[in-house]
């Protein structure tokens, strides 16, 4: 248990950098593990306990529903729900212990601030409901990061409704109850356009003969 408490500790001493990949682990279960390495200094007494040992990794008090369905429960709290891991300490965790189901929780650090830049670990997504253009009572609720990219998501949305690459299409996001506005800058990020948790984003594709279902109108 030395050994991993020193090797955690290294590897924990990592700072936060744009693009990098941390890892969630529930509370519960970081706790127990500290206890177990003794990873504080008022951890000591439990080192090597088997009565101590934390088990495989559990995630599945953080997550709302099914683990399945992969959507965190709201208002969670970092180091007092959740610890953040880098990416060099998850894995590690993962093999010494293994983990419940598979739940590993992958988020990515973005940076945050029009003038002054932090960086954070975007722990939750925007969630968007996707759906294919006139078929408007089948979606499917997808995850992205808010740097995600109008490209992006057309990406995506290709693949899950089964679009050939070279079909032009054209997406909308609806805004109100029946209003919706065209997102043709596939260079805009999810957070400059605008876009908000839960908003419909519908895919239009084109006519063989070159004309749009909606036709040229932003509105429906």
């Amino acid at each position: 248990v030395e050994v991993q408490k020193s090797t955690i500790s290294a590897g924990m001493k990592k700072e936060l950098k744009k693009g990098d990949i941390w890892f969630l682990v529930a509370m519960k279960w970081w706790k127990q593990w500290k206890k177990y390495v003794g990873y504080d200094s008022r951890d000591m007494e439990g080192i090597g306990n088997p009565a101590y040992h934390p088990g495989p990794i559990d995630n599945s008090a953080l997550f709302k529903g099914h683990p399945d369905a992969c959507f965190l429960k709201e208002h969670l709290i970092d180091q007092l729900d959740y610890w953040l891991l880098p990416v060099e300490v998850s894995p590690t965790l993962v093999s010494w212990y293994g983990i419940k189901d598979c739940h590993v929780i992958p988020r990515e650090v973005v940076e945050f601030g029009m003038f002054v830049k932090h960086c954070k670990v975007e722990v939750y997504l925007m969630e968007l409901k996707l759906y294919r253009h006139p078929n408007m009572d089948d979606g499917v609720t997808q995850q992205f990061s808010k740097h995600d990219t109008i490209g992006q998501i057309e990406e995506d949305m290709r693949i899950l409704f089964n679009i050939p690459k070279d079909r032009c299409v054209r997406l909308w996001s609806k805004y109100l109850s029946n209003k919706y506005e065209l997102l043709n800058k596939p260079e805009m990020t999810v957070q400059e356009a605008g876009l908000y948790q839960g908003q419909t984003i519908e895919i239009e594709e084109q006519n063989p003969d070159g004309s749009w279902p909606r036709g040229l109108l932003k509105t429906k």
